[in-house]
């Protein structure tokens, strides 16, 4: 599911399951619900448990919800799809009017991460497209640190996400579980799962 850079839309033709082309803006909305819930204020909807660091809360479009439940991407309660949908009368309170990514939208945000590399960056609430070929390195660089353990265990964590269980590893894999790596080194490793990486 190719970007173009013309209009900003992910297009695909492979499977009749899905929709032909997604918007940036519907794509951000489905990684934001498969990571958070979404509830509705008088502007918009926003992602619920967010912590916002400059108290700025980023709002997603209605009509971006809209078109994403009609595709069948969204699911929620009563009550969220209903507001979701535009149909405020309908609304049975409680609970509180929610929303998430469903099963087939979930589905197809693995197909575009796998394709393209594409991930969600839950601490700065954006969307990381890989590097291109032309501005890769050839292998992958994880950082600096302070001990040799430190070092392995972030090897441990890459390998793991790169080849799951068949990653060969210093640590029984539950030792790096709490690694974190930064964006660019998650970024390096979506680019080799989609095949677009080269690893030395």
């Amino acid at each position: 599911m190719p970007l173009c850079d013309v209009t900003g839309r992910y297009f695909q033709n492979d499977s009749r399951e899905f929709p032909r082309s997604i918007s940036w803006q519907q794509l951000m909305v489905l990684y934001v619900a498969a990571n958070y819930m979404l509830r509705r204020s008088s502007m918009g909807w926003w992602a619920d448990g967010h912590v916002w660091p400059n108290g700025v809360v980023r709002i997603h479009s209605p009509v971006t919800i809209k078109s994403l439940l009609k595709k069948g991407l969204l699911e929620g309660n009563a009550g969220g799809e209903s507001l979701g949908l535009g149909r405020r009368d309908s609304i049975v309170e409680p609970p509180i009017p929610m929303l998430w990514t469903g099963a087939k939208g979930r589905k197809l945000l693995d197909k575009i991460s796998e394709e393209t590399g594409l991930f969600f960056d839950k601490e700065n609430y954006e969307l990381i497209e890989p590097e291109t070929e032309e501005n890769e390195a050839d292998g992958l660089v994880l950082g600096h640190f302070a001990t040799e353990r430190e070092a392995a265990l972030a090897y441990d964590r890459a390998m793991i996400l790169l080849y799951g269980h068949q990653a060969e590893t210093n640590f029984p894999p539950e030792e790096s579980a709490h690694v974190t790596l930064s964006v660019e080194v998650m970024r390096q490793i979506n680019a080799l799962k989609a095949g677009r990486g080269r690893l030395q």
